[in-house]
C-alpha cells in the first residue's frame, strides 16, 4: 500500500527506494494492523490489516506510530500530515 503511493509495485522483494532487497529473510510482505492494537486482543484478531513491504512496516510505519504523525512531504517540501508540528 505505501509502496504504491510512491509508484513502486512491490511483492516484498524491493526496498523503500525500489532497489532489490538484498536480505533473503526480508523478501516477503508483512501483515500490518492499520490501527495499532497495542495489546488489545480484539483489534489484534479482528482489526483492519494491510500488507506492507518490510521496510515500510519496520521503518516508516513504526516511526509514524511513535511520533504520532507522518514525515511525508508534498512536492514543495511541506509536510502533508495535518498532525505534523509544522501544520499546527
Amino acid at each position: 500500500m505505501m509502496c504504491l503511493k510512491v509508484g513502486i509495485l512491490n511483492d516484498g522483494s524491493k526496498k523503500l527506494d525500489g532497489s532489490p532487497q538484498p536480505h533473503k529473510r526480508r523478501r516477503f510482505l508483512v501483515c500490518d494492523h492499520v490501527q495499532p492494537h497495542r495489546g488489545d486482543e480484539y483489534l489484534f484478531y479482528f482489526g483492519d490489516v494491510q500488507t506492507l513491504c518490510p521496510d515500510h512496516h519496520d521503518i516508516v510505519k513504526q516511526r509514524e506510530e511513535q511520533r504520532g504523525y507522518s514525515s511525508q512531504v508534498d512536492e514543495s517540501g511541506w509536510p502533508v500530515d495535518p498532525n505534523h508540528p509544522a501544520n499546527r
